[in-house]
This record gives structure tokens, C-alpha cells and sequence, in this order.
């Protein structure tokens, strides 16, 4: 959701870098979504300054891709995580480009706080996703978060229950199975794969270590139509065998993005109350603690 002060940064750049305009952290019931177009970046210049922000490393693996568009879209990728972290230490201006990152034993990106100069450690959970046209990253506190951005006019190359036999359970494919319109069932396979790849990701684990077979993603009784854009827990995760997972209570978002892409969030519920699907007077959209941002162009974040 753009906020009052979202809505006020500056899009202008100095000579040197520019100060990031502080934002308070998502509350616990509060995912914060942010978004951005690579193709509305075209500023040479700005993908430079861009590149300030990025470590050795990430420099060198960016220019190792292959094709502008990869690297380009790698830049803005990195550029939106350490600005939209920067963004939240409220209390002093931090350079994102002095931001750490470290990988879990499963490879899920961390902010490597014990080792970030000048920064307060802070009970923050990042996780970004990407296809050719969009980038987004979701932020959360205390609770891990896991999201995925797919497009709504992604093809399946194989016949869809086909393919879907290869990575999803019975129960899903069964449902699959009785979606006769081959457009619908295109579209609510890529809703579902969309939905446990956020899910696997909130986990920490990725597709290696859960693989999309292992658990069921359905929807809650009384849902009609399969898996409903912009609602929040009418789907569940229902993992097939016991793990300590299924200790835990899985809220999942799933809307549309710029009006070209799924999106699905999931995090850990707190057992927080739903809220109300609600568009405020800025034109922004939020529900049940979900905020969402857009940017035309990346240089609204600086």
C-alpha cells in the first residue's frame, strides 16, 4: 500500500548518493510488498548509479549474465532489496550498499546483521521474486516470508495435467482435472504453482529440499472457483507427511500485480484477525495486513 509518505519521495538524484526516506517497519500482522518494471528503467545513468549500491561480488555476477536484459534485471533486483532495507532503519541514514547478506544452509537469502556496519539489528524477513517484466520483494518482522511473481500469460509447454502429474499431489492434480476450459486450468495451475513456491520459500527450503509433490495446497471449504485472487487464508498447505511445519499456521496472499502477474505471499499467521479487502484515497490497495507498493521507475526509491 503507498503511504502518505511513500507518496512523498523524491525522485530526483544528487550528485552523490541520494538519502533514502526512512519508513517504520511492517508491524507483526503487516507484509509489505514492493514492486517494480524493468522495462519502464531505461536511464543508462541510473543503472549506473545503481551499481553503486551492489558489493564486488554482485557486480561480478551481474556482468558474468549473459545479455543486457538479465543484467539489467539482476541490477534492479539487488537495487530494490538494499534500498527497500535501508529504507527501515528509521533512526540514521545507512548506505544500502553497506548492507550484508549471508545464505542459509538452503541458499534462502539473510541480511548478515552481526556483520552490517552502523546498522540496528532488526527482527526483519526479506525474500524476493522476478520474472522478465516484474521484481518484487516482500518484507515482513519477526515471521519469515516467502513470495513468488508469475505471469498471468505464462505458457505451459507440455499438456498442463501432464506436466502437472510430474511436480503436484493427487488431490491437485484431481482438481486440475475438472477445470474442462483448458485456459482456466492453465491459469489455476499457475496460480497453484505459484502459491506453493511462496510456500516453500517462506520454509526457508526452496523446491530442492520441499519438493512441490510433498504437500498439498487446497482451498478452504466454501471457496468457489478454485484459488481466489485478493483474499488471505482460503488456501492451506497440508503437508503429506508430519513435520514440524505442520506446527505452524500458514497465512497465504494471492492477488495481481500491475495487472500482468500472480503474486502469492505466504507467512507464518500469528493468528491475527483478517482484515477487510480495502482502496484508500491514494489509489492503493491492502488486506489483511498486506501492503503493496509500485514504482513506474526505480529512481521513486531514492
Amino acid at each position: 500500500m503507498r503511504t502518505s509518505v511513500m507518496s512523498q519521495m523524491q525522485r530526483s538524484f544528487s550528485i552523490d548518493l541520494p538519502s533514502l526516506i526512512p519508513l517504520q517497519l511492517p508491524s507483526r500482522r503487516e507484509t509489505h510488498l514492493w514492486y517494480i518494471l524493468p522495462d519502464e528503467v531505461k536511464s543508462t545513468s541510473l543503472l549506473k548509479r545503481y551499481s553503486q549500491f551492489l558489493s564486488p561480488i554482485e557486480k561480478d555476477r551481474v556482468d558474468q549474465m549473459r545479455g543486457d536484459e538479465l543484467k539489467k534485471n539482476a541490477l534492479l533486483a539487488r537495487t530494490l532489496v538494499r534500498t527497500t532495507i535501508a529504507r527501515y532503519q528509521t533512526n540514521k541514514a545507512v548506505d544500502p550498499g553497506s548492507l550484508m547478506f549471508k545464505k542459509n544452509m538452503y541458499g534462502k537469502p539473510e541480511v548478515d546483521w552481526q556483520n552490517c556496519k552502523n546498522y540496528n539489528v532488526q527482527p526483519l524477513h526479506f525474500n524476493i521474486s522476478h520474472t522478465d517484466s516484474l521484481i518484487a520483494c516482500g518484507v515482513t518482522v519477526h515471521a519469515p516470508v516467502g513470495i513468488d511473481v508469475e505471469d498471468k500469460e505464462r505458457k505451459i509447454k507440455h499438456d498442463v495435467l501432464a506436466f502437472a502429474k510430474r511436480f503436484y499431489t493427487t488431490d491437485e492434480v484431481n482438481f486440475l482435472a475438472t477445470i474442462l476450459d483448458p485456459e482456466a486450468q492453465r491459469k489455476e495451475f499457475i496460480k497453484l504453482w505459484t502459491l506453493k513456491e511462496a510456500y516453500v520459500k517462506a520454509l526457508g527450503k526452496g523446491f530442492s529440499a520441499a519438493p512441490f509433490n510433498t504437500f498439498t495446497i487446497q482451498s478452504k471449504p466454501g471457496t468457489e472457483g478454485g484459488y481466489s485472487l485478493c483474499k488471505t487464508s482460503e488456501v492451506t498447505a497440508n503437508p503429506l507427511e508430519k513435520t514440524e511445519e505442520c506446527n505452524g499456521r500458514w497465512k497465504f496472499d494471492l492477488l495481481e500485480l500491475a495487472g500482468s502477474h500472480y503474486a502469492a505471499v505466504c507467512t507464518e499467521d500469528d493468528q491475527a484477525d483478517e482484515g477487510a479487502f480495502s482502496v484508500d484515497t491514494e489509489g492503493s490497495i491492502g488486506f489483511s495486513g498486506l501492503f503493496i507498493t509500485s514504482f513506474s521507475f526505480l529512481q521513486e526509491l531514492l
